[in-house]
C-alpha cells in the first residue's frame, strides 16, 4: 500500500458509493429470492407430513422451517426497502416496478389463508 495521499484519494474516488448502486435490480433479485424461497418452505412443509412411523427416520425440520422463514422475512423487507431506493434515486425504476408487484403478489400468497 502506497503512502502516497494521491492514490489514497483516488481509490477512494473509484471506489462506488452506495447510491450509485443498481438498486432496481437488487430488488428483483430478492423478490425472486421471496419465490424460490418459498418453494423451499412448501418442500419442507411437504416433508414434514409423512405418516406416523417407529420414529427412527423422523427428522425434525422446525429449525429448517423458522430459518427459510427468518430468510424470506429478510429478503422481503430488503426487497422493498431496495424498491424504494430505486425508485428514489432513479436506479432502476423498472426493475423496482416489477420486484414491487412480485413482492405484492408473493405476500398476497403467504396472507391468503390469515384474512
Amino acid at each position: 500500500m502506497s503512502l502516497d495521499p494521491w492514490v489514497a484519494l483516488e481509490t477512494q474516488r473509484r471506489r462506488r458509493h452506495w447510491k450509485q448502486w443498481p438498486w432496481g435490480l437488487i430488488a428483483l433479485g430478492l423478490a425472486v429470492l421471496c419465490w424460490v424461497g418459498l418453494f423451499g418452505v412448501l418442500l419442507v412443509g411437504a416433508a414434514s407430513m409423512r405418516p406416523p412411523g417407529d420414529g427412527s427416520s423422523a427428522i425434525n425440520l422446525k429449525p429448517y422451517l423458522f430459518a427459510l422463514l427468518a430468510a424470506e422475512l429478510l429478503a422481503t423487507c430488503g426487497g422493498f426497502a431496495a424498491a424504494v431506493l430505486a425508485w428514489r434515486l432513479n436506479r432502476g425504476k423498472a426493475s423496482a416496478a416489477l420486484a414491487i408487484i412480485l413482492l405484492s403478489l408473493w405476500l398476497g400468497v403467504l396472507l391468503h389463508d390469515l384474512f
